[in-house]
């Protein structure tokens, strides 16, 4: 198949299905997404400032000045909400700026694409950072705002970064051994060990549900209360205002 023929899946399409097909069609298929929220409009701000901060250096009015390039005020309620959420990331960028002082950086790449072959399709991602180990292996980290105060389940357990590290193994020909998530809320940094004890678990569910996928198979529902979607979704069973907020990332 021509590479521009090709099927891409990525983390995000394979997370929506999980999650609920209809979301996923609704998404990928009818091309509707979400709304957004606070949450995700902030998410994306600090993320983008972080990237050009790492890819360009500069001190601490560098990283104020891409976060205020790449603030989004989208989802936001009110013009009091709007200015809460950006103290909240513009602390995020003071504290960051601090933490990296304190600590030099050991990262490889930010923002790293990776792309391999699976099952006849483009298995493709963007690492948030690799840090490369004393001796000579590679930790794959993802950035997460960290304002959900709930204990995060095993890392151990985690699809998005076992996917991620069999990514960069396969994509970029690194050794991976070690899978962190750093919380930037509280400059916390949460790892385990990766030995791809998984690989062969986590690739079957990527084929099982990439062929479900491609059949449009349709045949239960998520939970409705929480999905980004359940105002416009035809299927959602949660349309009114009484619903669960969803959770800070």
């Amino acid at each position: 198949m021509p590479p521009e023929q090709q099927l891409e899946f990525n983390y995000s399409k394979l997370r929506a299905y999980l999650d609920c097909p209809w979301l996923y069609r609704y998404t990928y298929v009818q091309g509707r997404y979400a709304p957004h929220n606070p949450w995700s409009s902030l998410g994306q701000t600090v993320h983008r400032a972080l990237a050009r901060w790492h890819a360009n250096g500069g001190d601490l009015s560098d990283l104020l000045l891409y976060y205020d390039e790449f603030w989004q005020a989208k989802g936001y309620s009110t013009p009091g909400q709007v200015l809460e959420f950006y103290e909240k990331g513009r602390d995020i960028m003071e504290r960051w700026w601090t933490f990296a002082q304190e600590r030099p950086q050991k990262a490889l790449y930010f923002e790293k694409i990776f792309i391999f072959e699976f099952n006849g399709w483009r298995m493709r991602g963007t690492v948030d950072r690799i840090d490369r180990l004393a001796d000579g292996s590679y930790e794959v980290m993802d950035y997460k705002l960290g304002f959900d105060e709930r204990p995060p389940g095993p890392l151990e357990e985690d699809l998005q970064l076992a996917l991620y590290a069999i990514g960069v193994r396969e994509g970029l020909g690194l050794k991976v051994s070690a899978v962190s998530k750093f919380y930037l809320a509280r400059m916390e940094k949460v790892t385990a060990a990766y030995d791809g004890s998984r690989d062969a678990a986590v690739l079957a569910l990527v084929r099982e549900t990439g062929e479900k996928i491609l059949a449009g198979v349709c045949d239960r529902k998520g939970r409705c209360p929480t999905c980004p979607i359940r105002v416009l979704c035809p299927q959602s069973e949660a349309k009114s205002g009484d619903t669960i907020p969803i959770s800070a990332p």
